[in-house]
């Protein structure tokens, strides 16, 4: 996969002018340490959770973009997030979530910049494109 392909999709369109986008997936197994585990912790399976970051540079007239992620957080909706190559054959990765941050950065001389997270609520799941 190139890396270069890989965009962040909401509600069906690409967060426009992108430098990053990164998917976070983990496991919290819960503890099972008991008396009879010899002195080893013991852990059984728990809960999955993901979540979906990007960092893009400001374009007030992108076809999606700062003002976009701003009215979804102001709104506190759940989206449909969806990261990928958009390649086919290649997976991706798909669900619903909240805007949980987003941030700008504007530097003195410097291209604006912001960054968001959203917090997956769910399932996540894996698809091949085709």
């Amino acid at each position: 996969m190139n890396g270069t392909n890989v965009g962040i999709y909401i509600g069906g369109s690409k967060v426009a002018h992108a430098t990053s986008a990164s998917i976070s997936i983990s496991h919290s197994p819960r503890e099972a340490t008991s008396k009879d585990s010899g002195g080893w912790s013991d852990v059984l399976e728990g809960l999955r959770e993901w979540s979906v970051e990007g960092e893009a540079f400001f374009d007030l007239a992108a076809a999606y973009g700062y003002t976009d992620l701003e009215g979804v957080m102001s709104a506190r909706t759940q989206v449909t997030v969806r990261w990928s190559s958009e390649t086919s054959g290649e997976e991706y990765h798909e669900g619903l979530g909240y805007l949980t941050d987003l941030s700008a950065d504007t530097g003195v001389e410097e291209s604006g910049t912001f960054s968001f997270s959203i917090q997956g609520t769910g399932e996540l799941n894996y698809k091949a494109l085709t």
